[in-house]
């Protein structure tokens, strides 16, 4: 399973390209690869403080992955 990355790091588009048989997957890849805190947090942090469109893909993303 490959995915776009932005500096060797998924992005909300990324995460928004997944079909979602794939996000259970990639959210476990992430758990091994202790990187889930970091994306979660680069996720919320452009929800808090990006532009309109960065906070929309973000809170999408966040909602693909079953956060929110």
């Amino acid at each position: 399973m490959r995915h776009a990355v932005i500096s060797e790091k998924p992005c909300a588009e990324s995460i928004l390209a997944m079909a979602g048989n794939e996000v259970g997957a990639f959210v476990e890849r992430c758990i091994r690869e202790r990187s889930l805190s970091r994306l979660v947090s680069d996720l919320n942090d452009a929800l808090m403080s990006g532009t309109p469109n960065e906070q929309e893909k973000a809170r999408k993303a966040l909602q693909h992955m079953g956060f929110i």
